[in-house]
């Protein structure tokens, strides 16, 4: 049974998204449909809303739980290619993109996802069945030199060289198929008697690299310069220092005319500035709002305008 959150930061998240009310939205990352509903509610009913998700349960959930007035389109997609997915559908302007990068409750509430460690599971964690690499796989084939890349890299863990040796050892004499064989090993390697944050960000970085979540965002950004239209708003929730610190430097970037080395004396690189960053800083929840979801802890939102035309 999915268990349904409310959304993270949703008075926010419209407020920066909407910007007319009979345009074209894209939820690019949909999980249930919380923020899309909202949307919906705030919209005249000649708008049009798209939906993507990479996990088609939660394309088959809001298929059959959400009745809007508008013209809504559920696509079972990775965002990686939403330019190509709202080009087939019809659609090469959109008003407003909507990028949630949390867990969706369908990946976190159901064990045999292998998401959490909370319960036992087998150690899968993709987002979409059609990923060929599962984090069974990753765990018990990859060199070692590459899962201490990953857990540095994408878990930010400071035990690492720790965690992956004690992986090692363990895959050497049996093969490591569940969450909870994974989280033992990771608790009885390293010194500190809290292990939980520990736990939570090597699954994190485990789940970051099988669905390769770093390089999708990154080609989510760069497309939604593509099919954004004048005025049209980018607004991303993240939920770690790695995805909002390149969605930050992605809005940084596009918001700059110049990006050539400070000592250049003439610009050599004909850069044009197509966003205006409408937060200064990142948005983030109120106390109030993570004593009633937990889940909103950590959120980060940001937000762009479209200041340029399309071709």
């Amino acid at each position: 049974m999915t268990s349904i959150h409310k959304p993270v930061l949703l008075e926010k998240t419209l407020k920066y998204l909407i910007n007319t009310k009979q345009g074209v939205y894209l939820d690019c990352t949909l999980g249930t449909g919380g923020h899309f509903k909202a949307l919906a509610n705030s919209l005249k009913p000649n708008a049009v809303l798209i939906g993507l998700d990479a996990d088609p349960s939660a394309i088959d959930y809001c298929k059959q739980n959400i009745q809007i007035q508008q013209k809504s389109i559920f696509v079972n997609s990775n965002f990686a290619d939403l330019q190509r997915t709202c080009f087939r559908i019809g659609y090469t302007r959109v008003n407003g993109i909507f990028m949630d990068l949390g867990l969706s409750s369908f990946a976190l509430d159901n064990p045999n996802r292998g998401f959490s460690y909370n319960h036992d599971g087998p150690l899968d964690m993709r987002f979409s069945p059609e990923t060929t690499e599962n984090a069974e796989a990753f765990i018990n084939s990859a060199p070692v030199s590459t899962l201490n890349r990953v857990f540095k890299e994408y878990g930010e863990e400071k035990h690492s060289n720790l965690i992956t040796k004690a992986i090692d050892r363990e895959r050497k004499s049996q093969q490591i198929k569940t969450t909870r064989q994974l989280a033992n090993i990771i608790t009885n390697s390293i010194p500190s008697p809290f292990p939980i944050k520990i736990i939570s960000r090597i699954f994190q970085a485990i789940r970051i690299y099988v669905n390769k979540e770093i390089e999708s965002l990154k080609k989510a950004l760069s497309q939604s310069l593509n099919i954004l239209d004048k005025n049209g708003r980018l607004v991303v929730i993240s939920y770690h220092s790695i995805e909002d610190r390149i969605v930050k430097q992605f809005m940084k970037l596009e918001s700059t005319d110049c990006i050539c080395p400070p000592d250049f004396p003439i610009c050599q690189c004909n850069h044009k500035a197509t966003f205006d960053i409408l937060t200064k800083g990142p948005i983030t929840p109120t106390i109030e709002e993570i004593s009633n979801n937990s889940r909103a802890r950590g959120a980060k939102l940001r937000a762009s305008k479209k200041i340029t035309g399309n071709k």
